[in-house]
């Protein structure tokens, strides 16, 4: 862990702690706001990776990079998007935030919703994760290659059921900062 490492992290902590004590964000808010933050910077590490991979690509190797990121830009905007779809689903049952839908709103509106309000703490993450997106490629055939980003949702499961056993024992707003400085 580099020192570079800790000064966007403490930047990106310091900043996000202004957002929420100016914003009066709630436990709902830092929840809705982990989960669009996995969603977002996850996703966008997952196409840079990709894209990154192809322009790297030698030049005997670049049909078959382009090909790779043909299927698998696609496949992960799915798999990942569908995952926290279903996900947020779950959040506005037990944090509303989405008014629309009757239980199942839709993508789009999970996705305007949150970053109208939590843009913030979207911005602060990327600062902060900044040093870990594969700007140089990956070995797209390689398993490890994505597991950044899906490491990052389970830290964020965790985080959120911590966040809704505290809520429901009343000491949720107690929890908030050590709980984003975990994050």
């Amino acid at each position: 862990y580099s020192s570079k490492n800790l000064a966007f992290d403490l930047i990106a902590f310091l900043a996000t702690v202004v957002f929420v004590v100016v914003l009066d964000w709630q436990t709902r808010d830092v929840i809705w706001g982990l989960w669009i933050c996995s969603l977002t910077v996850g996703y966008a590490y997952i196409v840079i990776a990709i894209v990154s991979s192809v322009i790297h690509a030698d030049v005997d190797q670049k049909a078959a990079a382009i090909l790779q990121g043909l299927f698998l830009i696609p496949f992960f905007s799915v798999h990942f998007g569908m995952f926290h779809y279903v996900h947020g689903v779950f959040l506005n049952i037990f944090f509303p935030l989405i008014e629309e839908g009757q239980g199942f709103p839709s993508l789009f509106a999970m996705l305007s919703t949150t970053m109208t309000l939590f843009w913030p703490l979207v911005l602060t993450t990327f600062i902060s994760k900044i040093s870990d997106f594969q700007f140089k490629g990956v070995d797209l055939k390689g398993n490890s290659a994505f597991m950044k980003p899906y490491a990052n949702v389970v830290r964020m499961h965790l985080l959120i059921f911590v966040f809704a056993g505290l809520h429901f024992s009343g000491m949720s707003q107690m929890a908030i900062y050590p709980v984003l400085l975990a994050y």
